[in-house]
């Protein structure tokens, strides 16, 4: 099947501007690409689809744009990718070799880098991919050298004492003062009362319900972060009221080097001891003195501490079906399950949630069994029902186009040789061989449907037969005993709601897999 659209790639970073580049801007790129495309005949009637990534690095390809372009790309839905230039796409020159020269060419992509002239139509079979690798190099260089500067000079500001962060909660920036922070008039007296009561003696789940009763938008609500799902970010916990006491900064202080990347790729940021902290006094105005940061924080320390307990993989599938926060497992005479909202919020419906995991997952388990049974009984009956070849029919109506379609050549040639042996006329000639032109193309496009239909089924069947396998394997599981199908359970639960302690919803990883069959 002909693949028709052409997928345009947009990214921008602070390593390629610093805001102030237009010539290197989302709608500069969109531009040139466009322009492009419309200079070239074979590509100006193709569909596009965009995908862009503002604010990302080109060091590596972790990011959200380019990983649904590239899932498109997989799903044979892209046959064209065009940036306006390679650095747009990479800066790593061996992942975008790769890329090129590999993964590309395999999947049958064209690739076109508009400024550096590149088209990878131009280079099939010649060296044209060394100098894709060289330009690619120079730009890695480029990307190291840029961001070893900014680390250097944000270094610099940081052993100096000036911000070069987000501000925390309570603090907010002045216009055209990005390296200092001031108390926020809106967050301030929320963080000065946090330390307050924890000097009078209120512990931290006890100041959180205050706040969450109060109606104080917490730090993620404040900043307008909180993301679709994140639940918890609307109230707040003991944990965010800890992390405020503990944040030596709003004593005036700058805190600096807590946290760092080795690598400029580095994922992950490494944590540095706290004797390795650079702290510069005075550098901003106090929300609370030294005096008041100490003796909350020694409120804190007098707060028992219970030794550490690493969840499994069954603590993580209940949650809550009031609020959506995962139940925490408490300690008894056996180990429970119970929300933790009701320590923030007076009278919440959650307060009724208090399961002993004997009994909760005894419940599961009963259930677990009578849906495998379920799912065992409704493999049977799918095995053993004759499915209809819907394949067939269509292979019969492709061979026969193509059939059809070799005629119609055959009858030309023929034509052409009454022509030239004067058994027909010019005018006649032309008449009929338009007639049979036609009668190709009508052909040809019922077959490039016929073709589409028989692509589109072989993709579902491909999928109904992953899914019928992870069916038949979910179905075998019926017959094991009830110890190993104990443990396997949590492997087949995607999650388990709970409303009260006679009500909850289990929701199965298998549903969606039976789904497709």
């Amino acid at each position: 099947m002909p693949k028709k659209q052409i997928a345009v790639y947009l990214r921008l970073s602070l390593e390629d501007t610093g805001a102030n580049d237009e010539s290197n801007s989302i709608t500069a790129q969109r531009g040139i690409i466009a322009q492009f495309i419309q200079g070239q005949p074979e590509l100006a009637s193709m569909k596009t689809v965009e995908f862009v990534d503002d604010g990302y690095s080109g060091t590596n390809f972790d990011r959200p744009g380019f990983k649904r372009m590239m899932a498109m790309v997989r799903s044979g839905d892209v046959s064209c990718i065009i940036v306006k230039d390679l650095s747009r796409f990479a800066r790593n020159y061996i992942e975008a070799g790769d890329y090129l020269e590999h993964i590309f060419p395999y999947l049958g992509i064209r690739f076109i880098a508009v400024n550096n002239h590149y088209d990878s139509d131009q280079f099939i079979g010649t060296t044209g991919g060394i100098d894709v690798a060289f330009r690619n190099f120079m730009y890695e260089m480029y990307s190291v050298d840029i961001s070893k500067k900014v680390k250097t000079s944000q270094h610099m500001l940081m052993r100096s004492g000036r911000y070069v962060s987000h501000c925390p909660y309570g603090y907010t920036k002045i216009k055209g003062q990005k390296h200092h922070m001031v108390p926020d008039p809106e967050t301030a007296p929320t963080v000065r009362d946090i330390f307050l009561w924890a000097i009078e003696g209120k512990k931290s789940t006890e100041i959180a319900r205050i706040l969450n009763e109060k109606h104080i938008p917490t730090p993620m609500q404040h900043k307008k972060l909180s993301r679709q799902g994140m639940d918890n970010d609307a109230m707040w916990s003991h944990q965010a009221v800890i992390r405020i006491i503990r944040d030596y900064k709003y004593t005036g202080a700058m805190v600096s080097f807590k946290c760092g990347n080795e690598t400029i790729r580095a994922k992950v940021q490494k944590r540095y001891a706290p004797e390795d902290y650079v702290i510069n006094e005075g550098m901003h105005e106090p929300i609370v003195t030294h005096d008041e940061y100490y003796a909350a924080n020694d409120t804190l320390r007098k707060v028992k501490k219970y030794d550490v307990v690493r969840t499994d993989r069954r603590d993580r599938v209940y949650y809550c079906g009031h609020c959506g926060r995962r139940l925490r497992k408490t300690f008894g005479l056996d180990e429970y399950y119970s929300c933790a909202t009701p320590l923030y919020i007076r009278d919440a419906p959650c307060a009724g949630i208090h399961w002993s995991r004997t009994n909760i997952e005894d419940v599961v388990f009963t259930t677990y069994k009578r849906q495998l049974q379920i799912v065992s009984e409704a493999y049977r009956r799918t095995v053993n029902e004759k499915q209809p070849d819907k394949l067939a029919p269509l292979r019969a109506q492709q061979k026969s186009l193509r059939i059809q379609l070799g005629g119609i050549g055959g009858k030309v040639a023929s034509l052409y040789e009454q022509f030239r042996s004067d058994e027909i006329s010019r005018n006649a000639f032309l008449e009929k061989k338009s007639a049979l032109s036609e009668d190709r193309d009508r052909l040809q496009s019922e077959l490039s449907r016929i073709e589409d239909e028989i692509e589109s089924l072989l993709q579902k069947q491909e999928e109904s037969n992953t899914a019928m396998n992870a069916i038949k394997n979910i179905a075998a599981a019926a017959d094991e005993p009830d110890d190993k199908l104990r443990e396997r359970m949590y492997d087949d639960i995607d999650r388990v709601i709970v409303f009260d302690n006679e009500n909850l919803k289990i929701e199965w990883k298998f549903d969606v897999a039976f789904q497709l069959s």
